[in-house]
């Protein structure tokens, strides 16, 4: 058991050295960098590895860029390669592992528990300690599992199969290379080095659980990193032999670095490839189209139709809020189709919007710039509605019939006019914003006193509304933002 105890402790202490370097403040200069040239990515990819320790969390990182837009597949994979080969360092950190280190590590890291802001210091002394002290425990109970080991009889390619499953069910090509090191006695030199080399390969599992938790961005990245280390890995697996002495260590950050390096010049080709066999679905804007650019009375009328469509996305976010809301089910995940196409649609808007803008200097640019904008936070306020109603769910509590009849009728008051700017915006129709603009104070007023009816329900004791009083109150709040935002739409469209 002294060996699985030391497993765990060295996981534990790589997630905590994680947590520890994740407050490094340099690491988000370092990150705008790697949004430049491909060397660029190479280069700032490296150094944040090296600063995080974590590969994996680099690759999350590099998932949620490439969701949002910010990165193409082959950057987001580079950052991914890039960050892994940097956190590889740490492995040979925990070749250093004594005992009494491991104990005065933790001892060091516990006075900086006592300040919150160097919390993350102290996190990362006690991370390194229990690294150290799992990797000595692991050293410790190695012996135990020669009788295992000697009955499977696994050959090389045994060890790299078993530690790219290890990797890829563990999310950590560290934890399995540490691994390797602890057993090299029991494994053998090849043995630790095979095992260490499929755990690289490996690691690309945890982007394909993130594809299970549904971000689908997940799969063609995961699907190309996977291919890309598996079709380096195996020249790698045949020089075991020749690349003996270089000890397990040096062998798992060449390996790491040579995916890397050799991403560089195919990068062109993993995402031509991963674009045919995984092409992307629905999302994309209908109405825009770049001849139009060249007539920019035609250009303008085709992104405010477009607009139009972004609207109706968030009026369909908030029917659906309305929904989960009254029935007290779902929550943020069955927003998520709309929510990406308002985002997706709104990036694509403002770019085509600032090309105008560059070609016309045309006033009318920057009104449909703000309008995108607008839109796009109207459809965070709605996601935080429904978040706040399901985080209170999960407490248990629920709001009083009496307060969700009055939230579900302000929100449906809200959602009329969000029809009535959508239509605005697809018609053309003016007279449509400045009905919403005319029922303004009205529902000024009818949020107010929905404020004091719930004033009065604390005033008459009602357990439910004093359990709820703060999400209730935040809701009216988010709901008057919204009611706010779509009236400054209207009076854009009055500007139009």
């Amino acid at each position: 058991m002294g060996f699985w105890a030391g497993l765990a402790l060295l996981l534990l202490g790589l997630h905590l050295v994680g947590e520890g370097l994740a407050a490094v403040k340099a690491r988000r200069h370092l990150l705008a960098r790697a949004l430049g040239r491909p060397l660029g990515v190479l280069g700032a990819g490296l150094i944040l590895g090296l600063l995080s320790g974590s590969g994996t969390g680099f690759s999350l990182l590099a998932l949620g860029l490439l969701e949002g837009g910010v990165l193409g597949l082959g950057q987001a994979a580079l950052l991914s390669l890039a960050a892994t080969a940097g956190a590889a360092f740490w492995v040979g950190v925990v070749a250093l592992a004594q005992g009494g280190a491991a104990e005065a590590l933790l001892v060091l890291g516990l006075p900086f528990l006592l300040w919150p802001r160097l919390r993350p210091v102290g996190f990362f002394f006690m991370g390194l300690g229990l690294l150290f002290l799992g990797f000595v425990r692991m050293g410790e109970g190695a012996e135990s599992l020669k009788p295992l080991i000697a009955f499977l009889d696994p050959s090389p390619l045994g060890f790299y199969l078993l530690g790219l499953v290890l990797a890829f069910l563990l999310a950590t090509a560290n934890g399995v290379a540490a691994l390797a090191l602890a057993l090299t006695p029991v494994l053998g030199r090849e043995g630790a080095m095979a095992l260490a080399l499929g755990a690289g390969v490996g690691v690309s599992g945890a982007l394909f659980w993130a594809y299970l938790g549904g971000r689908r961005e997940a799969l063609p990245l995961g699907t190309a990193l996977l291919a890309h280390r598996l079709l380096f890995s195996l020249p790698l697996f045949l020089l075991i032999p020749w690349l003996g002495p270089l000890g397990v260590v040096a062998f798992h950050a060449l390996a790491h670095l040579s995916f890397a390096l050799g991403f560089l010049p195919l990068r062109g080709r993993y995402e031509t490839w991963a674009e045919k066999l995984f092409p992307k679905r629905g999302v994309a804007p209908k109405y825009l189209s770049q001849e139009a650019l060249e007539t920019p009375s035609l250009a303008f009328a085709l992104v405010q139709r477009e607009l139009a469509r972004v609207a109706d996305a968030v009026r369909g976010m908030l029917a659906q809020a309305v929904r989960v809301l009254a029935q007290e089910e779902g929550g943020e995940a069955e927003l998520a189709p709309l929510e990406e196409k308002v985002d997706r649609l709104t990036r694509e808007v403002v770019l085509y919007t600032a090309e105008l803008s560059t070609r016309t200097h045309d006033e009318r640019a920057v009104r449909f710039f703000v309008m995108a904008s607008e839109l796009e936070h109207l459809g965070d306020l709605v996601r935080r509605i429904v978040r706040q109603a399901e985080r209170l769910w999960a407490q248990g509590l629920t709001f009083s019939p009496e307060g969700r009849e009055d939230l579900l009728e302000a929100m449906r008051a809200v959602l009329r006019r969000l029809e009535l700017l959508a239509a605005a915006l697809g018609t053309g129709e003016k007279a449509l914003a400045e009905e919403v603009l005319r029922q303004a104070p009205a529902l000024e007023a009818f949020l107010d006193r929905l404020r004091r009816a719930h004033l009065s329900r604390l005033e008459g004791g009602r357990p439910e509304s004093r359990a709820t009083t703060l999400a209730h109150l935040d809701l009216l709040i988010t709901l008057e933002e919204l009611a706010g935002g779509v009236e400054r739409l209207c009076r854009l469209v009055l500007e139009l």
